[in-house]
């Protein structure tokens, strides 16, 4: 009996290998009939990535987002400030 991994074309890790991931997961939705979620999980594990591994919040990942995270959280300090001083008693 033949795994699900050793069914796939090399097209899939190949376009693992260049970060199109969205592509892998079509083609092997094509190929395997899988769905959605069973595709995406198995093109997680081909291309060593577990979907549930990292649940930081995406601004914190990318390069200056905890720069863009700060901004909202003094934005919304400033908001409620405001709102307390001008509806306060």
């Amino acid at each position: 009996m033949r795994t699900e991994e050793e069914q796939l074309s090399p097209e899939i890790y190949q376009l693992l290998a260049d970060g199109r991931k969205i592509a892998a997961i079509k083609l092997i939705r094509e190929e395997t009939g899988m769905g959605l979620a069973e595709a995406k999980e198995l093109a997680d594990a081909l291309s060593g990535h577990d979907s549930n591994a990292d649940t930081s919040p995406p601004a914190l990942k990318e390069e200056g987002g905890a720069s863009g995270l700060l901004a909202i959280v003094v934005a919304l300090l400033i908001a409620f400030l405001v709102y307390v001083f001008l509806l306060g008693d």
